[in-house]
């Protein structure tokens, strides 16, 4: 029986892709960079904007808001050309990747937020950190104009829900640190 259908429709999707079994989906800093120019090249072709990125070990969060049906396109484009990569890089054969990605669309700004904050907040649960913004690997700290690491991200539709700069980014730090 084939897989079902994914929802591709335009619009904010919540995406996570991770390694096969218990395996390292980024081995070094190295594997991170690879991926993100990768990203970066995607969002580019694909027209896509990146709400939020969040890279653990095992896996990887994105919220992308795709302006058209591309989503299956665009993550094809990005784990096929990472997965052989880091395959090379490694010594490495077989897949990396554990199955396809998955996806979720965002339907609304309260679920908006409720999934940037999970996103954002996967690096304190897994005790990586304390607080979601010093967690090296993800745009938090961009989006909340501690740093400029990740430009490629645009978390404005989040930030506006909280008010005007730089109360919005206060604002969106300490709801992420109230938690689950």
């Amino acid at each position: 029986m084939p897989r079902p259908l994914r929802d591709a429709s335009p619009g904010v999707h919540h995406v996570t892709v991770g390694a096969t079994g218990y395996e390292a989906y980024f081995g070094d800093a190295n594997d991170r960079m690879l991926w993100l120019r990768r990203l970066v090249l995607v969002l580019d072709r694909y027209r896509w904007t990146c709400v939020l990125m969040c890279q653990l070990t095992t896996h990887v969060h994105l919220i992308v808001d795709i302006p058209d049906n591309s989503l299956p396109r665009g993550m094809h484009a990005l784990n096929s050309v990472y997965s052989r990569d880091f395959n090379a890089d490694h010594g490495r054969r077989g897949y990396l990747i554990r199955a396809r990605y998955w996806s979720k669309p965002i339907r609304s700004d309260a679920q908006l937020l409720l999934t940037y904050r999970y996103g954002a907040r996967n690096p304190v649960r897994a005790g990586e950190c304390a607080r979601c913004e010093e967690w090296r690997y993800s745009s938090v700290a961009t989006s909340c104009g501690l740093t400029n690491d990740y430009p490629f991200v645009d978390a404005t539709r989040v930030l506006h829900q909280f008010g005007r700069p730089p109360d919005a980014a206060r604002a969106l730090l300490a709801y992420l640190a109230a938690g689950d």
